[in-house]
């Protein structure tokens, strides 16, 4: 390697399952972040000396994680955030300062971009701030540190000038995604085998994630739109079997989940996916998150036969005066329907749920645990209203209850928000009421159950996974 060439390492905070799932650690997820495998791609191909250390996915504490990073004698360390790891990362970058003080920390990731002035304020380790969609940002700002020039022309960044914050403005979105190279997935160290997705969404491994677009079209005030934006742009159909191609042939991936909020958006997209799929022969099986009314059975039969097991769809509640005052755009009747041809498909359902929205009370967290009782779910994910920096929730949650700032708790599973009207325990009491009635039915425990008979291998992730969900009932019942 020529010494001249420049170093960074590309890393996630050290934060532990316990702190990012709570009683659900047992069943937590240890994949990879997509988003540090495409900034790793496009830094290496712009000449820099790029490694990845995943710190969070492998449970790495703090001391492991500084060991790993600063052996290989990087000039630069980016860290990648969300709110809740914001702290570790500080953290993280605060003992590399100690360790080597000519290190430049580059800290980017939704919780930044959200509040880049807070940010930088509050952890005087970060140097530099990626805002927003970060690839074109990050290797242009490597090269002018690189190259001795001034980073006030760097567009899409926060940086310290002596002792003032200054913004840069943000950068136009990459409107042509294919441009980008393929994720780095060889600099994992032990991928694919290493990694892991939660215990109940995957039949085979080993797996992998992929995330097909960018932006979401949406406007629920619950979602943090800060980084990617209100626009969905998408990777071609013949890009996305690329990265499967590459996954399934050198990787040996059995299974991937579909990350994208909007998969569904574009029909034709998914219809060449699909077809692709069938055409390559490339026999895995998948899953991923749609939306409500976006899909038909034409689109799910093509689905099924391409390999999808499972979709994912953002329900939220049972009463649908809290979906209008979400912005949700869906009714409960296309709740339903929605829900009856993905079941004629022959698709398994997993129904996302919130608990705690502005004006929420006792009777309409009533109607959304009478909601789930209709509905056929093979799964189902109960979580508390988190108003996230960058969503419209979080500027004005205080006028609809109360709520804890307090960004290390911001977890989805603990209790954050509460709206005026009602407690913590009233919250935790109906989450442990749908849990409950959901997982303990013979129907959705025989079909585990079967789960494990026909996929032995997976047996232990779904035990461990059922015993995690077991003593979050147990750590419920004591509060």
């Amino acid at each position: 390697m020529d010494q001249s060439v420049k170093k960074i390492v590309l890393a996630t905070p050290p934060l532990s399952l316990r702190e990012r799932y709570g009683a659900l650690a047992g069943a937590g997820n240890t994949m990879p972040s997509l988003g540090l495998l495409s900034l790793a791609a496009v830094v290496r191909e712009e000449g820099f000396d790029c490694s990845v250390v995943e710190a969070s996915s492998q449970g790495l504490g703090f001391d492991e994680t500084l060991k790993e990073i600063l052996t290989l004698s990087p000039d630069y360390i980016g860290l990648t955030s969300t709110t809740l790891s914001i702290c570790a990362a500080a953290e993280l970058a605060q003992k590399a300062n100690v360790r080597d003080s000519r290190l430049k920390i580059i800290v980017g990731g939704p919780h930044l971009t959200a509040l880049p002035y807070e940010t930088l304020q509050a952890f005087p380790s970060f140097d530099y701030g990626v805002i927003g969609e970060g690839e074109n940002t990050l290797v242009e700002l490597l090269h002018v540190l690189a190259d001795g020039g001034d980073v006030k022309e760097v567009r899409g960044i926060i940086y310290r000038d002596a002792d003032n914050l200054q913004l840069t403005g943000r950068r136009p979105f990459i409107e042509d995604l294919d441009s980008l190279p393929l994720p780095a997935w060889h600099l994992l160290s032990g991928f694919p085998q290493r990694y892991r997705p939660p215990a109940f969404r995957f039949h085979r491994l080993p797996a992998a994630s992929l995330v097909t677009s960018r932006g979401c079209p949406n406007t629920c005030i619950f979602c943090d739109r800060s980084v990617f934006g209100n626009r969905c742009r998408s990777f071609s159909s013949g890009y996305i079997l690329e990265m499967v191609k590459l996954l399934y042939h050198r990787y040996g991936i059995k299974e991937i989940l579909i990350e994208d909020d909007t998969f569904f958006l574009s029909q034709q997209r998914v219809r060449e996916v699909c077809e692709g799929l069938l055409r390559e022969d490339l026999r895995f099986s998948w899953s991923c998150l749609g939306r409500i009314n976006s899909a038909d059975r034409e689109i799910l039969a093509l689905m099924k036969r391409a390999g999808c097991w499972q979709i994912g769809y953002g329900i939220e509640s049972g009463d649908q005066r809290i979906l209008n005052l979400a912005k949700k755009n869906i009714s409960l009747e296309e709740v339903k329907e929605t829900i009856r041809i993905t079941k004629e498909a022959r698709i398994e359902i997993k129904g996302f749920f919130i608990l705690g929205f502005p004006e929420e009370d006792k009777r309409s967290l009533k109607q959304t645990e009478e909601f789930t009782r209709t509905l056929p779910l093979d799964d189902i994910s109960v979580s508390f209203m988190t108003p996230f920096p960058g969503s419209e929730l979080f500027q004005d949650a205080h006028r609809y209850g109360r709520f804890d700032i307090d960004w290390q708790k911001m977890n989805l599973l603990t209790v954050v928000f509460v709206p005026y009207g009602l407690t913590e325990a009233d919250l935790i009491r109906a989450s442990h009421n749908i849990w409950k009635w959901f997982y303990l039915r013979p129907r959705i425990i025989f079909g585990y159950l079967m789960r494990m008979i026909k996929n032995p291998a997976i047996g232990f992730n779904l035990f461990r996974g059922f015993l995690a969900f077991i003593a979050m009932l147990f750590a419920r019942e004591k509060e």
